[in-house]
C-alpha cells in the first residue's frame, strides 16, 4: 500500500467512525503516522481528501455492484430483479453507516461549499447509474424508473442508518421490485 493509500484508509476509518467534521487534519496525521508535509502532499486540502473518500466509497460500491451484476444479461427483467436484491443486502450490512455523500452534505450543508456540491454530483452519479441500467434491462422509462429507485434506495439508507434494523431496506426492495415489474 503506498502512502496516499494509507492517509486515504485511515481517514475513512476516522470519517467513517468519528464524522468529517470530527476528524481533524492533525488526528488523521497521528492515527496515519506520517508528517502535516506528507499528508499535504497527497492532498492539497482537506476538502480534498474528503472529496477522495468520497470518490473511493463510491468507486467501491460500483465495483461491487457490477461485479454482482455481470452475472445477468442485459435486458432483462431477472437485472433489475437482482439489482433490488443486491441494494438490500449492501444496506443491510451490519457495517452499513449510510451513504457518505449524505453525511457529507449534512456535515457541510451550505449549497456553495465544494463537498456540498460533490455529493450532489455523486447522488446525480447513482441515479444516472441507477437509470442506465434501467435502460439496459429494457425499461420503458428508464429515466423515470432510475429516479423512482434511487428516492427508494436513499431514502431506505437514511431510514436503515437512523433506525437501523428496522426493515426499511426490505421494505424498499419490495416497492422497487413492484416499480420494475410495471417499468418492463
Amino acid at each position: 500500500m503506498n502512502m496516499r493509500e494509507k492517509i486515504l484508509n485511515i481517514a475513512s476509518s476516522l470519517f467513517d467512525s468519528r464524522g468529517i467534521q470530527a476528524s481533524g487534519v492533525d488526528t488523521i496525521i497521528l492515527e496515519a503516522g506520517v508528517a502535516k508535509a506528507t499528508l499535504y502532499k497527497h492532498f492539497p486540502s482537506k476538502n480534498q481528501l474528503i472529496t477522495a473518500y468520497l470518490r473511493d466509497k463510491s468507486d467501491k460500491f460500483y465495483a461491487w455492484l457490477n461485479a454482482q451484476l455481470s452475472s445477468k444479461k442485459a435486458e432483462s427483467l431477472e437485472l433489475l430483479l437482482l439489482l433490488c436484491e443486491l441494494m438490500e443486502q449492501w444496506i443491510s450490512q451490519p457495517e452499513f453507516r449510510g451513504l457518505p455523500f449524505h453525511i457529507a452534505a449534512v456535515e457541510f450543508p451550505e449549497a456553495e461549499h465544494p463537498i456540498n456540491q460533490y455529493s450532489v454530483v455523486l447522488s446525480a452519479e447513482l441515479q444516472g447509474y441507477l437509470c442506465q441500467i434501467a435502460r439496459h434491462a429494457g425499461a420503458k422509462d428508464p429515466e423515470a424508473l432510475g429516479q423512482q429507485l434511487t428516492i427508494l434506495f436513499e431514502g431506505a439508507a437514511l431510514v436503515e442508518r437512523l433506525t437501523p434494523n428496522t426493515g426499511a431496506a426490505t421494505r424498499a426492495k419490495l416497492a422497487a421490485i413492484t416499480l420494475v415489474r410495471h417499468a418492463i
